[in-house]
């Protein structure tokens, strides 16, 4: 173990000597002793605490046959296994099978500089080539054998060797180079073979183990001795010497003149378990897989450094392959499944037995080791300093601790136990109930009270003292005062304590001399500096209280009574700064839990932090919040609680965490309306400068990636963005596909990149491909739509021409119509004064039609008042008539009544008056009379009257009649009419 523990002492002191002059150097000079840092600190181990962290990949999964017989990885991280039912493809997230064309078993495989797979099989082999669109399938190299050797069964080994390929069965040895198969040997059967750096071996039967010379094997110095050991393994053990595994013979060493067994205690295990694959790993540890108990590790002084089986994890205990990968973790081929394991990684699971619960505590104590968790107190006594594993690993329930344990504290010597039983004090295996006040959280001691503890429980406080005849703890009583829940305590200054609550705030409690009694109690809260009452968490970082919230690091200001934000350590953890426990270790080291995260902060020699937290980015989210708990026990061993138990970190552990990887876009898949097909299989040669062409109504497209990461996949996130469609890359996420849909035509480019858990982040990947335009927007549719439109343009002006004329005649026609118009306009107008003119005289012929009217009215009525006046002097003259009695005066009177009654001749008059009446009113009385031939003589005169519009009145005299007889004719009149009640008797005079 000298290089072991010669390392740890130099690589802490250079650590040390570059803290202390990085300042005075220049960056080049800083930059060349870190490179020799990471030089010595990539020394690799592997860990004997614990058990590294097992992924089991089961037949469900990867949808293959059981048994895998082989195992290799390329360049590109690809994880490639020779499984019963062919090749299995593995790219960290999705699993593909290749199958041979016999469908037979594949027993070996190897991947060569170039990324080519080469494949074993029974009676054929070959090798793996893309296709046009990147799919893998098998090409077959048999032709080039002779005929007769071509029933050479199973190829049981494959191995780059001398610029070529080795192709062993148990019949024949192949050797494959610049395109040409030899058959090795002289035609004896073998057995395994096995390639050690430029040597090839190979054991014959009856012969022994045995070396290729030329094209012939020839046995080694004493190789007869392992002619009836089945080897099954042959590793570099020094410069000189190899390390010979047989199945049930245990292990030998072979140099250049002997071949001893090494007598190890192990191989009474092997001879037992049957070795059936090895591995050198390491440079320092070999790896043996067994048919009957799993995996052991060993170190080149043959101790067992890891054995793992079924009862630790493995679900098979027959492990058929061996490989370790580029991030230096193990590959294992069951027999029914296959593992990854992380042996590469400073933490791993802890204890190695199964099912003790989740953890809440653990301590390292007069050399025994208790774990606390949810089931009770476990111990066992252990020893931190032997790197070899211990095979009695075997933790004990320690004897009446069965439940909760909260906590786990050295005070005077004692070891003790907050349970929530109460509070046990430890001894060994035994615990010891001192307190049954339930619920023990945490406990306190102060070195001026040297005999006083102070406990803080589910009711509050508890008092314990020395009891100075044993020299042990001692229950006192309760604290009288406070009946708070109490889990996490500080001294503080004067007789006082800290306590945090997780829903009320921080509490400043003040004790008498005694420690017996509260005399003060303060709460403090939101309206005391606080962000928030909820979820404060109470620490002392360097000798200075420190309360931890939802947003970020506080500290108590005495002088105002109140808190303030902590700027300085806030710093140190940027944006995210909710936090829910620190612990700082003995070396001021101070460990934190964030964000479902662990890290540390590494005090530097000028009093700053650094921060670590990648060595633990396998183990976040794993955490009980609240109750996370780390224990560090000395330099090389620390235990961290998690639900599953415990992990143990070894801090001398350093992975290469800026290892780069590789993303690779696996599979292009379009769909559309016609088609749903793959375009793309992810192995493509020369595919930076291929294009790939897609048609339009093939323009949804789903692109699959991934990032072969053999541990924890889950955990890297991928950025992508597609040129020609995205204005910018999407955010990190752990999404492995990305569907588009609706694409025009034109040239895109897919880029994505990954970055893994530690930030490391891989370069790009990329698709290159164009979508040609619908058949409506190609160019041939173009041209067509060129002539389509030239074609619509000489039609154009065809009609343009066309219809220029029609343009012309129409406005000849216009012009013709708007003459035309003008015209009817012009006689129109025409017709309009004629009808003007005819109006105007219409009007002046009816002027003079009532002046006539008037006229003859007027006339009538000189007629109506001569009559009178006649009727009146007629009257007068017969009554003087009596009274003359002269003859001649007598014959003078009656000569003058002739005459007057020769001018009051009505007859006459009323022909006059009818002839002038029927001119002016449109022979009105005529057309009466041939209407109504009843109408009498006397009735014409009355219409002629009424028409005039005479009154009653005035009618009466002009027909020598009264206003009764008028009246008595207007009514002969309306029933000779046969007008109706409601019909007026002049205005149907008017309309006749």
């Amino acid at each position: 173990m000298w290089y072991y523990i010669n390392f740890a002492y130099f690589y802490e002191t250079l650590y040390i000597s570059i803290n202390k002059i990085t300042i005075a150097l220049n960056k080049s000079t800083t930059i060349l002793l870190l490179l020799l840092l990471v030089n010595f600190s990539c020394i690799a181990k592997v860990k004997n605490k614990g058990i590294p962290f097992i992924k089991n990949f089961p037949r469900s999964e990867y949808h293959g046959g059981t048994q895998n017989w082989d195992i290799a990885q390329s360049t590109k991280g690809l994880m490639y296994f020779a499984n019963n039912e062919g090749v299995l493809e593995f790219d960290g997230t999705n699993w593909r099978l290749i199958e041979m064309p016999n469908n037979s078993v594949v027993r070996s495989l190897v991947i060569d500089e170039s990324d080519k797979v080469y494949v074993g099989a029974y009676n054929e082999f070959g090798f793996l080539e893309p296709d046009e669109k990147g799919k893998l399938n098998f090409h077959s190299l048999v032709s080039l054998v002779p005929e007769k050797d071509r029933d050479f069964k199973e190829i049981w080994q494959i191995y780059l060797y001398k610029n070529g390929i080795v192709f062993h069965s148990f019949q024949k040895v192949f050797f494959y180079k610049d395109g040409k198969i030899s058959v090795l040997g002289d035609g004896e059967l073998f057995r395994q073979s096995f390639v050690v750096g430029d040597e090839f071996y190979v054991q014959v039967p009856k012969r022994g183990f045995c070396k290729l010379n030329g094209q012939n094997f020839q046995l080694v110095e004493d190789g007869e001795k392992l002619k009836d050991f089945e080897i099954v393994s042959v590793l570099p053990y020094s410069e000189d010497e190899l390390l010979i595994a047989t199945a049930l013979h245990g292990l030998f060493i072979y140099n250049a003149d002997s071949i001893e067994v090494w007598d190890l205690k192990v191989n009474k295990s092997f001879v037992k378990d049957q070795i059936y694959s090895g591995l050198a790993v390491n440079e320092k540890h070999f790896v043996f897989g067994t048919v009957r108990n799993g995996l052991y590790i060993l170190n080149k002084q043959g101790q067992i450094i890891q054995h793992i089986n079924t009862d630790l994890g493995l679900p098979n205990n027959t492990i058929l392959s061996l490989f370790q990968d580029s991030e230096e973790n193990l590959w294992l081929g069951l027999d029914n499944g296959i593992n990854h394991l992380e042996i590469s990684s400073p933490v791993s699971t802890f204890p190695r037995i199964r099912d003790i619960g989740t953890g809440y505590a653990s301590i390292y104590h007069n050399g025994y080791l208790y774990l606390g968790t949810n089931m009770g107190l476990f111990a066992q006594k252990y020893d931190f300093s032997d790197s070899t594993l211990d095979a009695e690993e075997k933790f004990n329930l320690v004897a009446n601790t069965a439940g909760q344990v909260w906590s786990l504290e050295v005070i005077g010597g004692e070891l003790i136990c907050g349970h929530t039983n109460g509070t046990f004090r430890i001894d060994k295996n035994r615990g010891e109930l001192i307190s049954d006040v339930e619920g023990g959280w945490k406990y306190l001691y102060h070195k001026d009270f040297p005999n006083k503890m102070i406990g803080g429980t589910y009711s509050g406080l508890i008092l314990f003292e020395r009891d100075s005849e044993r020299d042990k703890w001692k229950f006192k009583q309760k604290i009288g005062g406070f009946n708070e829940s109490s889990r996490e305590l500080l001294w503080g200054a004067d007789n006082s304590i800290w306590m945090s609550h997780g829903y009320k705030g921080i509490y400043r409690i003040v004790l008498n001399n005694a420690l017996d009694s509260c005399i003060n109690v303060r709460l403090y809260g939101s309206e005391d500096g606080l962000p928030s009452d909820l979820s404060v968490g109470l620490h002392e970082i360097r000798g200075e209280k420190v309360f931890t919230t939802n947003e970020g690091i506080y500290k108590f200001v005495p002088e105002l009574n109140k808190f303030e934000v902590y700027s300085s350590l806030n710093n140190l953890f940027g944006k995210k700064k909710e936090l829910t426990k620190l612990f700082q270790q003995s070396n001021g080291d101070v460990w934190y839990f964030q964000d479902e995260r662990v890290g540390i902060l590494k005090l530097q020699v000028d009093n700053t932090y650094a921060k670590q937290e990648l060595a633990f980015s396998t183990i976040r989210g794993s955490f009980i919040g609240a109750f996370e708990n780390v224990c560090e026990i000395d330099k090389r061993n620390v235990l961290i609680a998690t639900e599953d138990g415990f992990v143990h970190y070894n801090p001398e552990i350093r992975k290469r965490y800026e290892n780069t990887f590789h993303t690779l876009i696996r599979e292009v898949r379009v769909e559309g309306k016609t088609q749903d097909s793959v375009i793309y299989a992810g192995n493509k040669t020369n595919k930076e400068n291929s294009v790939e062409y897609i048609k339009f109504r093939n323009n949804e497209i789903l692109f699959q990636f991934s990032a072969p990461q053999s541990s924890h996949a889950q955990f890297v996130n991928y950025k992508y963005q597609l040129q020609g469609f995205d204005q910018d890359t999407s955010i990190w996420e752990t999404n492995t596909s990305k569907e588009y849909t609706n694409l025009r035509e034109g040239e895109y480019v897919f880029r994505v990149l990954a970055k893994n858990q530690y930030g490391v982040q891989s370069a790009p990947d990329e698709f290159k491909f164009i979508i040609l335009p619908p058949w409506y927007r190609s160019k041939l549719a173009y041209f067509v739509y060129l002539f389509i439109s030239m074609l619509i343009i000489y039609g154009v002006i065809l009609l343009v021409r066309l219809r220029m004329k029609r343009m012309q005649q129409k406005l000849e026609k216009q012009q013709e119509e708007e003459l035309r118009i003008k015209e009817q306009k012009f006689r129109e107008e025409a017709l309009i004064a004629e009808r003007e003119i005819v109006e105007l005289r219409n009007e002046k012929l009816k002027s003079e039609v009532d002046f006539k009217t008037r006229e003859l009215a007027s006339s009538t009525m000189n007629i109506i008042h001569k009559n009178e006046v006649l009727s009146y002097a007629v009257g007068e003259l017969k009554k003087a008539l009596k009274k003359i009695k002269d003859p001649t005066a007598l014959v003078q009177v009656r000569q003058l009544m002739k005459t007057l009654d020769s001018e009051f001749n009505s007859n006459q008059d009323w022909e006059q008056f009818e002839l002038h009446f029927d001119q002016v009113h449109e022979n009105f009385l005529k057309r009466l009379r041939n209407a109504y031939s009843q109408l009498t003589p006397k009735d014409l005169r009355m219409c002629a009257y009424l028409r005039m519009n005479l009154s009653t009145k005035e009618i009466a005299p002009l027909m020598n009649i009264s206003v009764r007889g008028v009246e008595i004719s207007r009514y002969r009149l309306r029933k000779k009419f046969d007008l109706t009640r409601d019909e007026n008797l002049i205005d149907f005079l008017l309309n006749v």
